[in-house]
């Protein structure tokens, strides 16, 4: 095609763990609304990786989860710089080499729900800059269906009908 037409925007996300008898949630908060606006927030019950985390932010420390979502659609291309930022950020905020903060990037589309990491693998494609996009969900029938390599913490209902609510925003101003 010698015109390719430019892919539609969506949202950036922001999945937040944090110490938090250690580091604030506002700082975070804060952090993300001056550079993308006031977030969605979105605090789920269910965390099955507390134990994973536990090893780097101390066993049987307060962790919280937040989800941040950007209120207004934006470039796909802000998915990289974005992780590079919070890869920045959680260095800015670790202590002696361990994280307090540990932070995932994501973008979410009308097709399909990406992550992003630094770490390779057999479905990641290379964005750059040593970062992967991992395709996490594909929207089908209406929703968002997870993938046989779906992160666990990304595969509970609770988690999925909160990301096919934010999709509904992206709907709404493609109306």
């Amino acid at each position: 095609m010698l015109n390719p037409s430019p892919p539609s925007h969506g949202l950036l996300f922001f999945s937040v763990l944090f110490r938090s008898d250690l580091f604030s949630f506002n700082t975070i908060e804060d952090r993300i609304a001056q550079l993308y606006g006031e977030p969605i927030r979105f605090k789920p019950k269910f965390n099955p990786l507390v134990s994973y985390y536990e090893k780097e932010m101390g066993i049987g420390s307060p962790l919280e989860r937040y989800f941040f979502v950007s209120p207004d659609p934006k470039p796909r291309e802000f998915l990289l710089s974005t992780k590079l930022l919070s890869l920045n950020w959680e260095r800015d905020w670790s202590v002696d080499q361990k994280r307090l903060v540990n932070i995932d990037v994501g973008f979410i589309s009308l097709e399909n729900l990406i992550l992003a990491t630094t770490k390779n693998f057999s479905h990641r494609v290379y964005l750059g800059q040593s970062i992967y996009a991992d395709l996490t969900y594909v929207a089908q029938d209406g929703t968002f269906n997870v993938l046989p390599w779906t992160y666990p913490d990304y595969k509970d209902q609770e988690k999925i009908d909160f990301f096919n609510w934010c999709r509904s925003f992206i709907l709404q101003k493609n109306k």
